[in-house]
């Protein structure tokens, strides 16, 4: 009697289970899948996760397992697991090149190191892997209907690796008050401006490159004054010649007038 009660218990409570306890614990690779799945179109990916993980340690990447591994990837993708995401998008797109889902996969693949990509004063290394995603998917889908989208998402990447350089060569000019190496300054805004020629911090570069040399010329010593003085001067009227009504125009304007002060000294000689 005792041994039938214990019976009808572990019964009544094995029932009571959820499909997903059930699934975690039976050997069905098969029945796992469709559990999974169900998990999955009803959105609740994390816990669709946890029995897809269990298949692949079983089935590993069998062909016949390509619509379960497309699904698998997209959980990752859909719970905002990008870190997870991008190495399973990525082996999915080369293990299943003929899959009829591989567009999305490669434009996914691209969007979850998209997503990785930290704020311009940190490191860039996920920025500069999701251009390069970007632009294989886009060369190898030049028609997508993700193309817009992906264009898109390719220049916000790009202006943050361009905000990025100016800040970088910007920083110059700021310790050149503590350093006093304005040298340094003139010469890492020159790179950025050689490097990023159309950029939208072309005027601001200006001015910090001028500002540089304008400081350089101050406290240069006698012998090399009048002509960093001159160089100075040319340099506010590259400002003023690009952007005539620069926000820095007065400022510079300033700065200028004390330049021709100071250079009024070697008129004389």
């Amino acid at each position: 009697m005792r041994k039938i009660s214990y019976i009808i218990f572990t019964a009544l409570v094995f029932a009571s289970c959820s499909p997903l306890q059930k699934a975690l614990k039976v050997d069905d690779t098969a029945y796992k899948n469709e559990v999974a799945d169900q998990l999955y179109e009803k959105g609740k990916y994390k816990q669709a996760i946890r029995l897809y993980e269990q298949i692949e340690a079983k089935e590993s990447w069998a062909p016949n397992f390509q619509s379960m591994y497309y699904k698998f990837s997209k959980s990752f993708y859909n719970a905002r697991k990008w870190e997870a995401a991008k190495p399973m998008f990525q082996k999915f797109n080369l293990v299943y090149i003929t899959s009829p889902n591989r567009e999305e996969t490669m434009y996914l693949e691209a969007m979850s190191a998209y997503q990785l990509s930290e704020v311009y004063s940190l490191d860039q290394h996920a920025t500069y892997e999701g251009i390069k995603k970007f632009e294989t998917f886009l060369a190898a889908y030049p028609e997508s209907s993700y193309k817009e989208d992906a264009n898109t998402k390719m220049r916000e990447l790009n202006e943050k690796i361009e905000r990025k350089a100016f800040e970088s060569a910007r920083l110059y000019n700021k310790i050149g008050d503590y350093t006093r190496d304005y040298n340094a300054a003139i010469v890492a805004l020159d790179n950025f401006l050689l490097d990023y020629p159309g950029t939208v911090y072309k005027t601001d570069a200006l001015f910090y490159k001028f500002d540089s040399a304008y400081k350089l010329a101050l406290n240069s010593v006698y012998s090399k004054m009048e002509e960093r003085l001159k160089n100075a001067i040319s340099l506010h009227d590259d400002l003023i010649s690009y952007a005539p009504d620069t926000k820095y125009k007065e400022e510079a304007d300033q700065m200028l007038v004390r330049l021709k002060k100071e250079l009024k000294q070697f008129s004389t000689k």
